[in-house]
């Protein structure tokens, strides 16, 4: 089954002469279940892409169904109660309150979704986090600080995980934990997990590669055997 059917999808800024097409009639079909690279170069339309699967933006014309249902057709505030209850968001950025522990910024996410503390501990058990619970953003690594990020997105179990360059603010080891916490995460919760990124060595651990340029799709691929995060190089 289909998690997103993309039709004719258009997303332009600006008006008359400053206009500017940041994707130019996407279709694409993106399956459940998946762990899906989006990769191309900066200003290829991937965020864009992402913020629109992510009810973070409308698009200025076409369709995105998630499953049957065309969420393009969304109010504001349909479109709050979609993302509370269906995505979970990793960013570059941490996005950390830097006066609370580790447990206590998932556990913020996870009454917002009105679940308990055992999901939070659960969720940052997953990213291998169990010892650091009582630890605060300051005392803890990049890449810790960003697997607190994931484990906040998974706690309430969404539906799918939007991650935007979760790796691009760290360097190659801590990079590899990441994406080895990602990989975990897809393993055993059986999410559906989109990925964006420009490294195209990232890419071979996805299931699905598409491949954007100045807006548009340029390729599709399967990864019949997709490689461990521990035997990517870059």
């Amino acid at each position: 089954m289909n998690l997103f059917s993309i039709k004719d999808l258009t997303k332009e800024y600006g008006v008359g002469g400053a206009k500017v097409t940041a994707l130019n009639k996407i279709n694409l079909s993106i399956p459940e279940g998946k762990f899906v690279v989006i990769l191309g170069a900066s200003g290829s339309g991937k965020s864009t892409l992402i913020n629109m699967l992510g009810c973070m933006d409308t698009p200025t014309s076409g369709a995105i169904n998630f499953y049957k249902t065309d969420i393009t057709t969304f109010s504001k505030h349909k479109m709050t109660h979609f993302r509370g209850e269906n995505i979970g968001f990793v960013f570059q950025s941490y996005n950390l309150l830097p006066d609370l522990t580790a447990l206590e910024n998932v556990e913020f996410s996870t009454e917002l979704a009105g679940l308990s503390r055992k999901d939070a501990e659960n969720a940052l058990s997953l990213v291998g986090l169990s010892e650091r619970v009582n630890h605060y953003p300051a005392e803890l690594s990049g890449g810790e600080q960003q697997r607190v990020s994931i484990a906040r997105a998974i706690a309430k179990n969404p539906k799918v995980l939007l991650c935007d360059e979760p790796t691009g603010a760290l360097d190659f080891n801590t990079g590899i934990m990441v994406l080895e916490a990602l990989k975990q995460i897809h393993k055993e919760k059986k999410s559906s997990i989109l990925f964006i990124t420009h490294n195209q060595e990232i890419a071979k651990i996805a299931d699905i590669v598409i491949t954007l340029r100045s807006g548009e799709v340029q390729s599709i691929s399967k990864n019949s055997a997709p490689i461990s995060p521990t035997e990517v190089i870059w």
